[in-house]
C-alpha cells in the first residue's frame, strides 16, 4: 500500500513537472514574441518620425516657411548631427563642394540617417532607403515647330548645421531654421558630375543607377555623370536645434 502511495506521488510530481515545463516554454515564447513585436513597433515609429522630419525640413527650405519644429519621442535612443557626408558638384560654371551634415538616430541595432534630402536606415547591418534624395533628371519639351526636347537636372543640396547630441527617454523638440538660400541655373549642354562621399555610399550608388546617366561606386564615394542641357541647383543651409 505504501509503495502504491509513493508511486502515485511520484506520478503526480512527474505530471506537475511536465505542466510547469510546458507553461514555462509557452511563457518564454510569448514573452519573446511580445518583445519582438514591441521592437518592431518602435522601429516603425522611428521610420515614420523621420518621414515627418523630412517633410518639416522640406517646408523649412523650399516650402517658404523657414522656421519649423516637430516633437519626437526618444524611446531610449539618441539623436546627433554628424559631418561625414560630402557633396561635390561640377556643372558648367557651377561648383559646389560641401560637407552637408546628417541627422542621425540610433536605437540599439537600428539606425536612421537623414542626409541631403535622403533618409537611410541600417538594421542589423542591412542598409536600405526609406526616402530617396531630392535629385531629379527629366526631359522637357521645347515649344517649337520641331518639337525638340531638353534634359534638365534639378539638384537640391540641404546642409544641416547645429550642435545636436541628445539621448534617453521622453520627448524632444527639433527646431529647423533655414538661414540661407541660393539658387543657380545655367544652360550648359554638357556633362554634370555629382560625387557623394557617405557612410551610405552604396545606397547613393543604387539611387544614381535609377537615373539616366553613368553611376559608379568607388569605396565610400558614389559618382554620377550625365549629359544635360540645363541644370538648376538649389542650396539650403538649415540650422537644427534640440530642446527637451
Amino acid at each position: 500500500m505504501r509503495d502504491k502511495a509513493v508511486s502515485e506521488i511520484l506520478g503526480y510530481m512527474l505530471i506537475l513537472s511536465i505542466v510547469v515545463a510546458a507553461i514555462s516554454m509557452v511563457y518564454l515564447k510569448v514573452n519573446s514574441m511580445v518583445e519582438d513585436t514591441s521592437e518592431k513597433f518602435r522601429v516603425e515609429g522611428v521610420r515614420q518620425s523621420f518621414k515627418r522630419i523630412l517633410n518639416v525640413i522640406s517646408i523649412s527650405t523650399y516650402g517658404g516657411a523657414p522656421l519649423q519644429s516637430i516633437q519626437i519621442e526618444m524611446q531610449g535612443g539618441s539623436f546627433w548631427i554628424s559631418n561625414e557626408t560630402r557633396v561635390v558638384l561640377t556643372a558648367g560654371n557651377i561648383t559646389v563642394d560641401e560637407y552637408v551634415g546628417s541627422l542621425n538616430y540610433q536605437l540599439e541595432d537600428f539606425r536612421v540617417t537623414l542626409e541631403n534630402g535622403a533618409v537611410w536606415e541600417e538594421y542589423y547591418g542591412y542598409k536600405k532607403a526609406i526616402e530617396e534624395p531630392r535629385i531629379f533628371i527629366h526631359t522637357s519639351y521645347v515649344d517649337s515647330p520641331t518639337g525638340s526636347t531638353k534634359r534638365v537636372a534639378v539638384i537640391v543640396i540641404s546642409k544641416l548645421t547645429g550642435n545636436v547630441s541628445i539621448a534617453g527617454e521622453g520627448s524632444v523638440k527639433l527646431i529647423f531654421n533655414t538661414t540661407s538660400v541660393e539658387v543657380f541655373s545655367e544652360e550648359i549642354s554638357g556633362n554634370i558630375r555629382l560625387n557623394v562621399s557617405s557612410p551610405y555610399a552604396e545606397l547613393w550608388y543604387e539611387f544614381f543607377n535609377t537615373l539616366p546617366g553613368d553611376a559608379r561606386l568607388n569605396g565610400n564615394w558614389a559618382n554620377f555623370t550625365v549629359y544635360v542641357d540645363r541644370v538648376v541647383v538649389a542650396k539650403y543651409i538649415v540650422n537644427v536645434e534640440a530642446k527637451t
